[in-house]
């Protein structure tokens, strides 16, 4: 019987984008995109247990389709960092903002207190998520990270991208790589945005200094088997 594999992401934009790749790569189990609306990371979770919010998920999912734990094959969370492990030195005031405004070197705003204040409850919760193998029934989990977020990333665009615009670069990407994961692949590693040579250490590094802040993922980590 074919299993499920369930990805987690904030927006509709990784699974316009990804979606195409991860079914073709996963063939023949199935894949689905698990939409939150929002930012799990920055979520106070139930009993102050950040894995709570993705086992409701998987939860919801084996409702929805029938399925028990044993049917999922994988569980994998996909974020972006915003610069959540940059120094607050790099977070600067700039009353002309009128939204938080994203650099290689500092985010600028017109309330550094208020983005402080996120991105100390999102390393609390990453940090969770970062060490969790597995989640009950042993159905392997792991998160990667979009940096600063997928438009950044996957395309190389630093500005802000309204909603319009990001749904036609998705579909874009998609349509250029088509069900082709490994044209995927030579894509991630010629662009030269992946920071070190496992897993484990594209984690440690994306907290250095203002590193999350720069165009970095380690989602090329996903097609390893050891992850």
């Amino acid at each position: 019987m074919n299993k499920l594999v369930i990805f987690i992401t904030e927006g509709k934009s990784e699974e316009n984008a990804l979606y195409s790749l991860m079914r073709s790569y996963f063939r023949p189990n199935r894949v689905i995109f698990h939409i939150y609306h929002g930012d799990i990371l920055i979520k106070r979770h139930r009993k102050g247990n950040p894995l709570s919010e993705i086992e409701s998920i998987v939860q919801q999912e084996c409702s929805r389709y029938g399925l028990s734990r044993s049917d999922i094959l994988r569980v994998i969370h996909i974020a972006d960092t915003d610069g959540l492990f940059i120094p607050d030195t790099a977070v600067r005031l700039d009353y002309r903002a009128k939204h938080a405004e994203y650099e290689e070197d500092a985010i600028y705003t017109c309330n550094p207190d208020s983005i402080k204040q996120r991105n100390r409850r999102r390393r609390g919760n990453v940090k969770a998520f970062i060490h969790t193998r597995s989640l009950q029934g042993n159905i392997p989990y792991s998160i990667f990270y979009l940096s600063r977020n997928i438009e950044h990333a996957l395309y190389g665009i630093e500005s802000h991208v309204n909603d319009s615009r990001k749904t036609d670069l998705a579909y874009d990407f998609s349509d250029h790589f088509g069900y082709d994961w490994k044209l995927f692949m030579n894509y991630i590693e010629n662009e030269g945005v992946t920071i070190g040579n496992t897993y484990k250490e594209s984690w440690e590094l994306i907290q250095n200094d203002t590193e999350s802040l720069k165009r970095h993922t380690n989602i090329i980590y996903l097609f390893d088997e050891d992850v």
